[in-house]
């Protein structure tokens, strides 16, 4: 049987996990301190869980391999924080650094955790002598060899910890575990065999689940990819269901039909129910019981939707500069003549035309449109500050991203003598890891709504979920700079928080917005410098401040004469200087400001056009439930554009 290739896909963004050892002669019991070798480029033999097959990964060690941005606050677990010593770090870790290509560090162990006191002793006797480097995969490179198993290379990858662990260290070096990991590897498979045959025999969830237990026990025991694991296992759950459903309508759907949904991974059951659902519809409704707009009459029907959606968008308060022509004839029309002319049902039975409506997705697709024109509007419409002063950019996914600012050089150009050659200029790297989340909630358009031609009450919910969209943006923008809420706890890539005196950014003592405050917080912006020292001239642009600031801020920045001053020829030097920024989301004391640029970054996901969407979740003949999602993301830039004063 021909060996299945790799994918990279599936090994990117999975953990790492290998052994190293710890410097036994290194040990400092006065400081509880000790040197550990973290991780090397040895070989290990690892297990593809998506094919089976079995590679040799190896973990690349140059300073381009190696994301140490998190290195600054790494933590020394147990573990990797399993088991009843994993709960907090033992201890942190200093002076994390490359030495030939090999990642080493400095342990020290916590005095106030009591777990780390036995942990502590059991490393000065010998007993434990292992560490564990714990990260993420995030680029690979796979050779496939001859007469041997590919190679993997990892080229780029995330350091995050380092744990205490009490299992062999380098696989190579022990026969015996060399000898137990290859029994464990041949134990899983059979493992998988039989969860494969549970799954193929019908057999009861509990069944099924207590064998994913015992497989993934298994995995744990050897330091496998445990993620990858339950990621196969997530798909052929899916799998399975799918097929479950299409056994039971093999009248409706074909063979390539099912194979298309079972090919894509992000199509569930749910997805072919609706489908089914369509399919059956269209199978039911002939031609000859269709008055009006008939099957196949695309371009009457697409006229009519169109015209019924822009009767709708207007009629729930959103203005349209070129509404459809016939848009006109549903201005006065209720939700069920809208549902006639959309089905072309000529029958008396409401209830046949809500189930014809409800059954197909011509209905349905209107009001979602609808939904979405109502959505983008009151999102615009809604209050909010943040897009004022803030970045934005769009993201294709929801995976973490490193913002490096590689390419951003600092210092000053080299001078050349006549003959002189050009040096290559390198850029240092300091980026920042964020993503996207999904923010989101449910509206439902019920029989119930539709009867009572109730169309408001569904906008209105869509109008309050925009404004909400539009005030979690604008706090969460806020929570970081004032490090509240989930940010309580941010810091940058260097360990620090936004505003930190080692960022030289921060007043030393709080006050009001005075000529005096603005030009030394004007000050320690323009004295910035970037990573060779050099000096940035940052110039502020914003000035950010709560509502209890607002008339003494205006009243600086629009005094023509400097306030507080016996000689009204002084000439206010901040007349016009700044943009004002004013918003409730802020404490009543501090105040801030803000550069043009590289301040705090907001992402949105691409093709949603910046803004909440609706999408149809659920449909059967009681209602449709749509889901109104907001995907957004945030991160700080750079310190160097943003000054804080705790106000007085």
């Amino acid at each position: 049987m021909p060996r299945r290739k790799l994918n990279a896909e599936k090994i990117v963004g999975g953990t790492l996990n290998r052994r190293a050892a710890i410097d036994k002669t290194a040990i400092d019991t006065e400081t509880r301190r000790v040197s550990i070798l973290i991780s090397t480029e040895t070989p290990i033999r690892r297990t593809d869980w998506w094919s089976g097959e079995k590679y040799d990964e190896v973990l690349l060690h140059g300073e381009e391999n190696i994301d140490l941005t998190r290195a600054g606050s790494a933590k020394l677990r147990w573990m990797h924080g399993s088991g009843r010593y994993g709960e907090l770090p033992i201890g942190r870790l200093e002076n994390v650094r490359l030495e030939n290509r090999e990642l080493r560090a400095d342990a020290v162990f916590s005095t106030v955790n009591p777990d780390a006191d036995m942990l502590w002793r059991m490393v000065e006797e010998g007993t434990l002598t292992e560490i564990s480097v714990g990260g993420v995969k995030r680029e690979v490179r796979i050779t496939e060899r001859d007469g041997d198993v590919p190679l993997v290379e990892v080229t780029r990858w995330e350091f995050q910890e380092a744990s205490l662990v009490d299992i062999g260290a380098d696989p190579s070096a022990s026969i015996g575990r060399k000898q137990q990991e290859g029994e464990t590897m041949d134990k899983i498979e059979e493992l998988k065999r039989q969860l494969a045959a549970l799954r193929k025999g019908g057999a009861d969830a509990e069944a099924i689940e207590r064998k994913m237990d015992e497989i993934t026990r298994a995995i744990e025991a050897i330091g496998g990819d445990l993620a990858a694991f339950k990621k196969e296992n997530a798909d052929l759950k899916r799998r399975d269901e799918i097929k479950s459903l299409a056994s039971k309508h093999g009248d409706i759907l074909t063979e390539e039909e099912l194979q298309r949904f079972l090919d894509y991974e992000n199509k569930s059951a749910d997805d072919l129910a609706r489908y089914l659902l369509d399919r059956q519809s269209a199978k039911d409704v002939s031609p000859g019981h269709m008055q009006g707009v008939q099957v196949g009459d695309d371009s009457k029907k697409e006229e009519i939707m169109r015209a019924a959606t822009d009767a709708l968008i207007i009629r729930s308060g959103v203005k349209l500069d070129n509404p459809h022509d016939g848009s006109r004839e549903f201005m006065a029309a209720n939700l069920s003549d809208i549902m006639r002319a959309v089905t072309g049902y000529d029958g008396y039975s409401r209830d046949e035309m809500i189930k014809r409506a409800m059954s197909t997705s011509d209905f349905p697709v209107l009001l979602g449109n609808v939904a979405n024109r109502v959505l983008s509007a009151a999102y615009e419409e809604a209050e909010g500050t943040f897009d004022i002063w803030t970045a934005s950019t769009e993201l294709p996914d929801f995976k973490t991203r490193t913002e490096a600012s590689r390419g951003r050089l600092a210092g000053r150009l080299r001078k050349l003598t006549e003959y002189g050659e050009t040096k290559k200029k390198e850029s240092k790297e300091n980026s920042e890891s964020w993503r996207l989340y999904s923010y989101g909630d449910e509206v439902t358009l019920s029989r119930e709504m539709i009867i009572n031609d109730d169309l408001g009450a569904f906008t209105d919910l869509v109008q309050d979920f925009a404004r909400m969209a539009k005030r979690t943006a604008n706090g969460l923008v806020y929570d970081l700079l004032q490090k509240k809420g989930e940010f309580a706890s941010y810091k940058m890539a260097d360990g620090k928080p936004i505003f930190d005196a080692a960022h030289n950014n921060v007043a030393a003592s709080g006050a009001q917005p005075s000529i005096d405050t603005l030009t030394q917080g004007r000050i320690k912006m323009r004295r910035q410098k970037d990573a060779a020292g050099t000096a940035l001239n940052i110039n502020p642009r914003y000035i950010i401040a709560a509502p209890e600031n607002e008339t003494l801020v205006r009243q600086l920045l629009t005094s023509e004469a400097a306030m507080g001053q016996d000689n009204p020829g002084v000439v206010n030097p901040f007349r016009g200087a700044l943009d004002i920024v004013v918003d409730a989301e802020l404490d009543a004391d501090p105040w801030y400001l803000a550069a043009s640029r590289r301040t705090i970054k907001v992402g949105y996901l691409a093709g949603t056009g910046r803004r909440p969407i609706v999408a149809e979740k659920e449909r059967n003949l009681r209602y449709v439930t749509y889901e109104c999602v907001f995907d957004f993301g945030l991160f700080a830039e750079d310190f160097r554009g943003l000054y804080k004063n705790a106000g007085a």
